[in-house]
């Protein structure tokens, strides 16, 4: 077997331990999709078991549609209220929003030591701002921020907004 010429950031357990807090914000934030009456299908994919996975282009987890609109949507959760994303991620996330013309949605789920939900918010690319963080994160990545002021992830913050970007 070939020998890598680098060493990993992230061990294996690592890189799927945070994971664990994706799915436990995508199972929620699903819910309330289906609660609200919101449509979505799956459009990035889960490679946390690849043997090989190495840094690309990012995708968006759905597809959400709300009746003629259309925007991508990314779980990510989250211990703390920093609204923090990999600049590498929404580097891609442009992309997709600009060859598919539509809209990116980055949905916050924040859950205590116990998986109890504490918080949610959104922010949606192109309307939200961010800024690039100070400094790389634990696990080298460069990443951005967004402001504390991003709204409440409800229906109607979430509607009002994609009307607006419309």
């Amino acid at each position: 077997m070939k020998k890598l010429d680098f060493n990993p950031l992230k061990s294996g357990e690592d890189f799927r331990s945070n994971y664990k807090l994706h799915d436990l914000a995508e199972a929620s934030g699903k819910n309330l999709l289906t609660q609200w009456g919101l449509n979505y299908k799956e459009f990035g994919e889960d490679r946390r078991y690849q043997s090989v996975w190495e840094k690309g282009e990012d995708k968006p987890d759905i597809i959400l549609s709300y009746k003629d609109i259309h925007a991508f949507l990314d779980w990510k959760g989250k211990h703390h209220s920093h609204w923090l994303v990999n600049q590498r991620a929404i580097n891609a996330y442009e992309n997709w929003s600009k060859r598919f013309n539509i809209p990116i949605i980055i949905a916050f789920f924040v859950f205590d030591i116990n998986k109890a939900l504490l918080e949610r918010r959104f922010a949606f690319l192109n309307l939200h701002n961010y800024i690039a963080s100070q400094k790389k994160q634990w696990d080298k990545n460069t990443t951005v921020e967004f402001r504390a002021d991003i709204p409440e992830f409800t229906k109607g913050n979430l509607l009002k907004c994609l009307l607006e970007y419309k």
